[in-house]
């Protein structure tokens, strides 16, 4: 009789372990990836806060006015799709089309920006005024032969230094060299003025910027990446600089670059990958 008595003891004892051991631990389990996954929404926010709070950051005159070359180049291009929309709506005719051959047609060059530190008023003289004195200087060809077409030679002609000029048709490093012209003009203190530290923070910006657009594309290039990390450096000791110079000036340029006081102040790493 003890021996059965124990017997049922040890049996209550087994199926308490067997029915109590797993429901715990399947509760642990649950809990625990809840945590992890509250764990990555609230990191997800943060993320998308920081990135919000450093597009309104870089919403500035300066860095708006700089160019981008990829936003720039693919302007300057339309597909097939849309070349024969412009063919049926009469902009461009079917042998325009057909003599192109390729999977994108060139837009016309005028978005405004020219290299070679040409200005505006230079182009407008030579696609404009010079037309009009060509014509008007060869008076035994324009008089008597044809008109009309040595005026259009002439807006041919000057069509074609104009597209030489433009920025649509340069490659990186002129709209870098752009870019740098723009960022003298704007912080030098005085016509011609490169070394002011304004300026040079400027000029080191506009190189940040051109690399960080490098190496979202290309995230194992280790070498631009140290050079990167070197230029936020140099750029966070000639602040420091202007700071022990003049205060109202270093605040002023952190807020036309589009900077705060811990990315010049703070520690800065070497990032191992650029959204």
């Amino acid at each position: 009789m003890l021996r059965s008595a124990n017997a049922f003891s040890q049996a209550v004892r087994t199926v308490r372990a067997v029915h109590t051991t797993p429901a715990f631990a399947a509760k642990r389990r649950n809990n625990r990836k809840a945590e992890l996954e509250a764990q990555r929404n609230a990191e997800a926010e943060a993320a998308r806060r920081a990135q919000e709070q450093l597009r309104k950051l870089k919403d500035t005159n300066f860095l708006n006015s700089l160019v981008n070359p990829e936003k720039l180049f693919s302007t300057t291009q339309i597909s097939q799709e849309d070349a024969a929309a412009a063919v049926s709506s009469g902009q461009m005719s079917s042998q325009q089309q057909a003599s192109e051959g390729a999977s994108v047609i060139r837009r016309e060059a005028n978005s405004g920006h020219f290299a070679c530190h040409v200005q505006p008023a230079e182009v407008k003289l030579v696609t404009e005024v010079a037309p009009k004195a060509m014509v008007g200087s060869d008076f035994r060809f324009s008089l008597q032969v044809m008109p009309e077409l040595a005026e259009k030679s002439a807006h041919i002609q000057a069509d074609i230094v104009r597209r030489v000029v433009s920025l649509d048709n340069a490659n990186s490093s002129a709209i870098m060299h752009y870019n740098i012209s723009n960022a003298v003009k704007t912080f030098g203190r005085s016509e011609g003025d490169s070394g002011s530290p304004e300026v040079q923070a400027a000029v080191w910006t506009v190189r940040i910027n051109n690399l960080e657009e490098h190496l979202r594309g290309h995230n194992k290039d280790h070498h631009n990446r140290r050079a990167y990390t070197k230029l936020l450096h140099k750029r966070a000791k000639m602040l420091k600089y202007l700071k022990r110079e003049s205060l109202e000036r270093y605040y002023l340029c952190l807020k036309q670059l589009g900077l705060t006081k811990e990315m010049v102040e703070g520690e800065i790493l070497q990032p191992k990958r650029i959204f």
